[in-house]
């Protein structure tokens, strides 16, 4: 497992990066590295070759999509953990953005507690929303949006290994992985589709083609 982990910020509020540069200075776990107000500084520096691991974007930047540029970075470089960070926390905009590739969600007004549980769940694979965040989805005539979940290449591996009814040791020899390691893809994989249990993932599998 990585020491450090190399935090930025993309968003147009200059105040914005320098109040999470202060809240991660006493973590030595994350580094904060950069904050960039416009997607094209973002994208200029990733392409010299410098490693962001987890990124936290506005959903609302100046004359941009905030959810528009997760879907591309989620395309180009997929190894990047997307952090929503916004003021709108409307049921809709956070289940699109989950669908665009983001795995998490965070209100502007965040404090460092629940800052570094976001990194710490996400690093794991797993989808991270803020307690404060509903994600009640309001229907309406004019909306047919489904959440489907985002799965790592090695969720869908131990789902696969799962639906053929492969025990979490058979599933840890298989991939030759630790049996606690299949047992935390699992936990994530029931937490990232609201499942109850394991029944109840192969079902919400099956319904929503998730290996399709």
């Amino acid at each position: 497992m990585k020491k450090t982990y190399n935090v930025a910020v993309l968003d147009d509020h200059a105040l914005i990066p320098q109040a999470i540069k202060g809240l991660l200075d006493d973590i030595k776990k994350y580094s904060f590295i950069e904050g960039f107000v416009k997607s094209e500084m973002f994208f200029d520096y990733i392409s010299q070759g410098y490693l962001i691991d987890i990124l936290l974007l506005d959903i609302q930047l100046n004359n941009e999509d905030g959810i528009k540029i997760c879907q591309q970075i989620n395309f180009s470089s997929p190894e990047i953990i997307v952090i929503m960070l916004s003021s709108n926390t409307q049921s809709a905009i956070v289940m699109d953005a989950l669908k665009k590739g983001a795995q998490g969600f965070l209100p502007k007004n965040i404090d460092q507690r629940s800052l570094i549980e976001s990194f710490e769940e996400t690093i794991i694979g797993k989808t991270y929303i803020h307690p404060e965040i509903s994600l009640v989805e309001i229907k309406s005539k004019s909306s047919n949006f489904e959440y489907i979940p985002k799965l790592t290449r090695r969720e869908k591996e131990v789902l696969q290994l799962i639906l053929d009814e492969m025990t979490t040791n058979e599933i840890a020899e298989k991939l030759f992985l630790s049996p606690s390691t299949i047992e935390t893809h699992r936990a994530s994989l029931i937490s990232k589709t609201a499942s109850k249990n394991v029944v109840g993932l192969i079902k919400y599998t099956i319904e929503k083609g998730l290996l399709d």
